[in-house]
């Protein structure tokens, strides 16, 4: 993700009443787990 979807999804899920904590645990899985580490490709 580029830091300017990263602002938007933060913005979103702060709209929806989502903590800091559940925004970053979020971030944390998708960062971790990228398509590229899966073998795929985009």
């Amino acid at each position: 993700m580029t830091g300017k979807e990263i602002v938007n999804l933060i913005r979103v899920l702060r709209e929806k009443g989502m903590s800091a904590e559940e925004i970053l645990e979020i971030i944390e899985r998708v960062e971790s787990h990228s398509s590229a580490e899966d073998g795929e490709n985009k």
